[in-house]
């Protein structure tokens, strides 16, 4: 049976060979799912939010569990693009699964620079920008509820 599943693009198509991705913000870089299953069956593969520089996050543990659900606060702890490039993403199965970058910027301009750095990796099959994330001061959810703000963000991605 046919999953597969074509997301078209401005200037090409990504095609998943099933529906299913991860969510960014509790799969990690994907690496530390690699234990529970074969992370080449998955259709895509959306890493955690990726920053111009590392970012500290909360202490952990970040996620805590509680009588009503889950309460998450990593707060887009991350270890920066570069490392990401250099030592995360050689390891996840790109050849066969697609991996999505999460970014995230504090600026239109680093949400530019975060597009330009990944533009050309090899492994990195699209971007997911985040621009929702109501955890931060600087950046995240104020980009998504200002429709001029997420066209000027929208414009630098597309730009780079």
């Amino acid at each position: 049976m046919d999953l597969s599943v074509t997301l078209s693009g401005q200037t090409h198509d990504l095609t998943l060979k099933n529906p299913i991705l991860t969510a960014s913000g509790t799969f990690g870089y994907g690496l530390e799912f690699a234990t529970y299953g074969d992370l080449a069956s998955l259709g895509g593969m959306v890493v955690k939010g990726l920053s111009l520089q590392a970012r500290e996050g909360n202490p952990t543990p970040p996620i805590v569990e509680t009588t009503a659900g889950v309460l998450n606060e990593g707060v887009l702890q991350n270890d920066g693009v570069d490392v990401f490039c250099v030592q995360k993403l050689p390891m996840l199965p790109w050849q066969e699964t697609p991996v999505i970058a999460n970014i995230y910027a504090a600026s239109v301009e680093d949400f530019g620079q975060l597009a330009a750095r990944l533009n050309d990796e090899e492994g990195v099959a699209a971007l997911e920008v985040n621009v929702s994330c109501p955890n931060v001061r600087e950046g995240g959810i104020a980009f998504g509820q200002d429709p001029r703000m997420l066209a000027q963000v929208t414009s630098a991605v597309r730009g780079a």
